[in-house]
């Protein structure tokens, strides 16, 4: 009888992690290893992960740990075994867009997000499936498969999509986080779907350089994780690099959050704010 593996973060998520890494109690590569044994017994049937970077994941962790041992300290992502859509260029590893055709002239290297996600210490575990081009909200995919909603053994269900298996892998405790995008709903569908959370950015809060592109004025990357408090930890973990570069027709949200003069000129005590609307009637209504 297989034994599996606990989920190293099932309790405490992304803080009970960090505090249970800087107490000595567990290390990246012990994380990285559970991680990899529950993909091996979980994902033949979930079918979330695309590609799985065992090795690669393995060397990282290991190289994690010395550096903490060594007295640098990365952060709250620091040793967090982490999942990425395969949108999403990431060195060493395929990425195929959930399509059998050849994109790499397309997709670039690797980009500002992912290197971000390095550069806090996390370990990529692999690639998570993607509907073909990220183009269908139900998570269905004739081209690489269709990952399974884990919420029911017997009966397949939708996983959502484009980001289903990044709903799937979080959700089975296949990885601490993982990395999504959104252009129509494919953080938050496969989040409402598989029971998470799902954080879907403004334009330009973080670069979509080195990813596959849909719709380059609607793209965004955004995160999948347990909870809401996961997705603060990591946000915050990254935005501590450089901005991303915003989309040139649109000011990110947070750009326009930082724009102090213009929030401080609006002064609303006893006033009234009104939008104007014109009715309309849709063609062929009654």
């Amino acid at each position: 009888m297989v034994v599996l593996e606990q989920d190293p973060l099932g309790q405490g998520g992304l803080s009970g992690f960090a505090r249970r890494f800087r107490a000595g109690e567990i290390t990246s590569e012990q994380a990285t290893r559970a991680y990899l044994s529950r993909i091996e017994a979980l994902d033949p049937r979930l079918g979330a992960f695309q590609h799985v970077a065992a090795e690669q994941a393995l060397e990282t962790a290991r190289a994690i740990d010395a550096l903490y041992s060594a007295g640098t300290d990365l952060g709250l992502l620091m040793g967090v075994p982490i999942a990425v859509k395969d949108l999403f260029v990431v060195e060493g590893m395929p990425t195929t867009a959930g399509t059998k055709m050849s994109i790499d002239d397309i997709a670039g290297p690797e980009g500002p997000l992912v290197k971000s996600l390095r550069q806090a210490g996390c370990v990529i575990l692999g690639k998570t499936r993607t509907v073909e081009f990220a183009l269908g909200i139900t998570g269905v995919s004739s081209a690489q498969g269709t990952p399974i909603n884990p919420w029911d053994a017997q009966t397949p269900r939708l996983p959502g999509g484009s980001s289903s298996g990044s709903g799937v892998a979080v959700a089975a405790g296949l990885c601490a986080f993982a990395v999504g995008s959104d252009t129509g709903g494919s953080v938050r569908v496969p989040a409402a779907f598989n029971g998470i959370f799902g954080f879907k950015t403004t334009p330009g809060f973080f670069s979509t350089d080195g990813a596959f592109p849909l719709a380059p004025h609607l793209d965004t990357p955004g995160l999948l994780t347990r909870s809401a408090r996961d997705a603060a930890i990591a946000v915050a973990a990254l935005t501590g690099e450089p901005e991303a570069r915003p989309f040139r027709s649109r000011r990110s949200g947070l750009a326009f959050l930082r724009s102090t003069s213009l929030i401080t000129s609006i002064r609303l005590s006893k006033r009234k704010l009104g939008v104007r609307w014109k009715p309309c009637r849709l063609q062929g209504a009654g």
